[in-house]
């Protein structure tokens, strides 16, 4: 495996992967997703990995790496915060969704407004939250995507089992959701992060392994039958992910930020 940290930025890494930044606040110890907004051209939202007080800060960065703004989350108790996402009517979801020990019995969502990296504010407050039960045994999770009414989870598995998605709805309650199994990913190497494009179609995921893009022609739990490429390249680091124009944009817990591009994915 590479030792990714020592790569340069613009260094090509494999035929369609480049690495185009760094992360340099560091206060962004371990970048565990990412997200591009919709409402501010440039801005990334990115988050360490973990729980605590320190570690329950929202951070804006631009594709470089560099920090353009940061907000601590109030309202919420961060456990595990895992991936990010968001939706067209401009809210970001907190996945506190890990689980790496399956001894937890609810992992958590919250939402929040997306705010505006120009903002003399220091904190964003948590508009709604869900709290969510396993079907069966507990599971860790790592992934985290928005798709119109749903929110949607992607099991993290080991030992070469295939990687599957859970939704839950979101709708108001005030009482712990069961999530429902949608369907499984031909994916056996343990997934970390998640992100759906602007249109629906196509889900991009990444894992150990690499990175996929899988054809969903907006049916966001019928993975099982979209037509997938493969992007295959092995790291551990390898965090987050989320789509720009040229593919997809992923970070890792060693501060850098890689470009999938389309020619990566065969």
């Amino acid at each position: 495996m590479i030792e990714i940290s020592a790569i340069p930025k613009d260094r090509k890494l494999a035929p369609g992967m480049t690495v185009v930044g760094r992360i340099t606040d560091p206060r962004i110890a371990e970048s565990s997703g990412v997200v591009a907004s919709r409402l501010h051209p440039g801005v990334f939202w990115t988050h360490n990995d973990g729980g605590g007080t320190k570690r329950q800060v929202l951070y804006a960065i631009n594709r470089e790496g560099k920090l353009l703004a940061d907000f601590n989350v109030a309202g919420a108790k961060i456990v595990d915060w895992e991936d990010i996402a968001l939706d067209d009517a401009g809210h970001l979801y907190i996945g506190d969704i890990g689980n790496n020990y399956a001894d937890r019995q609810e992992i958590a969502v919250y939402e929040i407004d997306e705010p505006d990296p120009k903002s003399l504010h220091s904190a964003v407050n948590i508009n709604r939250s869900w709290k969510l039960h396993f079907p069966k045994h507990p599971f860790d999770c790592e992934a985290l995507f928005v798709w119109k009414s749903h929110g949607y989870v992607i099991s993290k598995v080991l030992n070469n089992k295939n990687a599957e998605i859970f939704r839950f709805p979101l709708e108001h309650t005030t009482v712990p959701v069961t999530l429902d199994k949608v369907a499984r990913l031909p994916v056996e190497s343990p997934v970390t992060g998640a992100d759906i494009s602007l249109d629906g179609r196509r889900l991009g995921i990444v894992c150990h392994a690499g990175a996929y893009i899988f054809e969903i022609n907006g049916k966001a739990g019928r993975t099982d039958e979209a037509p997938y490429r493969r992007a295959k390249y092995r790291n551990d680091y390898i965090e987050g992910c989320c789509f720009v124009p040229e593919g997809l944009l992923a970070t890792a817990e060693s501060r850098e930020i890689l470009l999938f591009s389309e020619s990566a994915f065969q």
